[in-house]
């Protein structure tokens, strides 16, 4: 008889049930949260990559296709962290272009694996050689 009066109140108590459930649902949302927060970093970087390889085009106008100093020194003022930088002449139709390719390696700071690589970003411009 007292066993089974055990039992009821037993299922009848709630005391530990919310750390239970938030223990259950904690490693999901922490999950989002971060991968929330990593594609937001991956945007972000993306979108510098873009910008300064528009900056490299934006100075090959300045300063002529010739003058690869100034126009990698205003990709790496938009990018000043180890990104590759290609500038290769290019024409079409008599028309000379500067061809920039910029790539970065994104590495994430949440590894949800130790065989999880980081992205490659590449953003590539044209712009006319004006010489």
């Amino acid at each position: 008889m007292r066993l089974g009066k055990n039992l009821r109140s037993f299922s009848r108590c709630r005391s530990g049930a919310q750390a239970v459930e938030f223990a259950i649902i904690a490693p999901v949302l922490f999950a989002f949260i971060f991968g929330v927060f990593e594609v937001g970093r991956l945007t972000f970087e993306q979108n510098r990559v873009a910008a300064a390889a528009a900056a490299g085009a934006r100075a090959v106008s300045l300063y002529g296709g010739a003058d690869t100093v100034n126009i990698t020194a205003a990709i790496n003022g938009k990018l000043p962290y180890q990104a590759q930088i290609s500038l290769t002449d290019t024409s079409l139709g008599g028309q000379s272009f500067k061809k920039i390719d910029v790539t970065y390696d994104f590495d994430f700071l949440i590894k949800f694996s130790k065989d999880w690589s980081g992205v490659t970003i590449t953003a590539t411009r044209y712009a006319p050689a004006l010489s």
